[in-house]
């Protein structure tokens, strides 16, 4: 009987039972394997004609995806393989798509956004980070429905009345950055990063959730705790990605006392990661359900009035959202598990800084349902990487923070004087800053790449055609198959030549000034009218379209709130140490030679009032 795909696993299934164990292990994988490889031989590929990089593994991709030193990777995807680029699967994976093409974003992220899902290994592992599903697990109507309620928490409004917060916390960051310098000489170094964190952790844990971590309190066990484990969960998820399309199918187990019993059996694994991964993921819990307790007590014991008179006075996003959510219509009202959840999911902008010298926390408590923790997982994540890649650049430029002193001085005297509080339009009405801001956050972007899954075949436009080397053809739309995984390139979109012009991958802030800098908030390349599907200033940095990131607004003002502060009070210099970024599931900072865990050291010097 010739050979057929159909006919090979009953044949395997009937050969099986008859050998021993280790025997029928080892013949099983080395027949998934070359089942999986004549599969892919005989089928033809729908993506011959796209060009791509060649794997450096027989495992194919995924390695060099992940990398945590292949940022070039990355960064030269676009101009070694255009805007549409094929990833090779190796002997076992199928192939993938790498897309940083203006009109094929636009399809998948806005146009066709409900074809091309999560991928099946981001929802695996933020549902077992989060304990279950918020707005990034839900899509069509149940979306809509739950995003109408979270959005209006995230006005221009509502972040502004936080200002008088934020100042508040960045004085606290300013009290402790004085009582290190205190006595010591000019230019003394420290690791600005560990103060960045505890700066953005109690940012979003009052604007976000009505609470303190005492942050700055170097005896607050709940902050060192709380800490250890919010910046660890995803640098140690990063070293599970060959296993987290498997995370998913354990989620949605049954019974569920096998998946607890999987869960619980991880606790014996001799691989530190999955241990360290689950005692990160649990001991968030008692935190969170200790603040949903809280508020809900608030609630019953005194409605809306009782929240307003807590210590926020009810302008944290979270209080907002149980209003937001208590005014809906009922058959529009979230349950509470989904407020919770989605108090994790609107500012997951995703981490930064786990520190491998750190004890290591209490024994975990049960699971919180849903997603409440990622509230503060990506505002104070991604945000103090994003600050401490603004400090260590502004290092190496002192003309720069000079001339940003000069602009935040004036801005001063123009108010009245002494006064240094700016509010959110003054902030966000200084020029220079603001293009700072931009670009750094373009040049950038903490998150390098992101992942969909093609749920059915889609053909997406295409702004650059891809030409077929081998017959010449030109294409002008591309055919996704359903399956394909697709990963969308925003660092190389944010640096593409052809979408930025030749200068894509240089710092220059003064793009982003004049009638010039206005343009290209709205439409890049010098007036070639290449347009990014982003929600900021026409970049990819957070994301875009009805699955775009909703804290957008609350990030950029605590980035320039902080920032002013900062060099009002401080002048930087660069460490003798060089700073390696290394790509995770975010870029995270390491000091040359420095293996205790990531840092930014810099040099700094207070400054005299004037």
């Amino acid at each position: 009987m010739p050979f057929t795909t159909s006919s090979f696993l009953p044949r395997l299934t009937e050969l099986l039972p008859q050998l021993s164990l280790p025997t029928a292990c080892a013949l099983a994988a080395f027949s998934l394997v070359c089942y999986k490889t004549i599969g892919r031989w005989r089928r033809s590929s729908p993506y011959k004609h796209i060009s791509g990089p060649k794997a450096s593994s027989k495992l194919g991709y995924l390695l060099d995806l992940h990398n945590p030193e292949g940022l070039d990777w990355h960064f030269q995807m676009t101009e070694k393989h255009g805007h549409v680029a094929k990833l090779d699967g190796g002997l076992m994976g199928p192939e993938a798509l790498y897309v940083t093409d203006p009109a094929a974003l636009h399809a998948i992220l806005v146009k066709d956004h409900d074809m091309f899902r999560e991928s099946t290994e981001f929802a695996g592992l933020f549902g077992v980070i989060h304990h279950g599903d918020g707005l990034a697990s839900v899509y069509g109507d149940e979306h809509k429905k739950q995003r109408k309620l979270v959005d209006p928490i995230f006005t221009t409004t509502r972040i502004s009345r936080l200002t008088p917060l934020f100042y508040n916390v960045t004085r606290q960051l300013q009290a402790s950055l004085n009582a290190d310098l205190a006595d010591k000489p000019q230019g003394h170094e420290i690791d600005i990063l560990d103060r960045l964190v505890r700066t953005t952790l109690e940012l979003i844990a009052q604007g976000g959730l009505g609470h303190t971590f005492n942050s700055f309190d170097h005896n607050s066990q709940e902050f060192m705790d709380f800490h250890w484990a919010i910046t660890s969960v995803l640098p140690i998820g990063s070293q599970l990605f060959l296993f987290l399309p498997y995370l998913q199918s354990w989620r949605r187990m049954e019974p569920v006392w096998l998946r607890r019993f999987l869960a619980q059996a991880v606790t014996y694994l001799p691989w530190s990661a999955p241990r360290e991964f689950k005692k990160a993921c649990d001991t968030m819990h008692p935190v969170y359900q200790k603040l949903l307790d809280e508020k809900k007590e608030l609630y019953e014991g005194g409605g809306m009035s009782a929240l307003e008179e807590s210590a926020t006075g009810g302008k944290d996003l979270m209080t907002i959202l149980f209003k937001s959510n208590w005014e809906a219509a009922k058959d529009e009202r979230m349950p509470d598990d989904v407020v919770v959840a989605n108090m994790g999911y609107v500012s997951r902008y995703r981490p930064i800084s786990a520190r491998a010298d750190q004890s290591s926390p209490p024994p975990p408590s049960p699971p919180l349902p849903a997603r409440h923790r990622s509230v503060v997982h990506g505002a104070q994540e991604t945000t103090s990487g994003a600050l401490s890649r603004f400090i260590s650049l502004l290092a190496l430029k002192p003309e720069l923070q000079a001339r940003l002193r000069d602009e935040l001085r004036a801005a001063r005297e123009n108010k009245g004087g002494d006064e240094e509080d700016f509010d959110f339009h003054e902030l966000n009405n200084l020029p220079l800053l603001d293009a700072v801001c931009r670009e750094t956050l373009r040049l950038f972007t903490p998150v390098t790449f992101v992942w969909r899954q093609t749920i059915e075949d889609t053909v997406v436009p295409l702004q650059y055609p891809i030409r077929d080397e081998a017959t010449g053809k030109v294409t002008n739309e591309l055919l996704i198959t359903k399956g394909t995984a697709v990963y969308l390139g925003l660092a190389a979109a944010n640096r593409s030549t052809a979408i930025w012009g030749a200068d894509a991958g240089e710092f220059r802030p003064e793009r982003w000034m004049g009638k010039a800098g206005h343009d290209l908030a709205s439409a890049t390349a010098e007036g070639k009218g290449t347009r990014l599907p982003g929600l900021y200033s026409n970049m990819m940095t957070f994301l875009g379209g009805p699955r775009g990131c909703p804290g957008m607004r609350f990030a950029v003002h605590e980035i320039k709130l902080v920032l002013a502060v900062l060099l009002q009070s401080y002048s930087f210099e660069r460490s003798a140490q060089d700073i390696d970024w290394k790509l995770y599931i975010t870029l995270t900072p390491y000091a040359e030679g420095d293996t205790s865990g990531p840092k930014v050291p810099v040099k700094v010097t207070m400054l005299e009032k004037h």
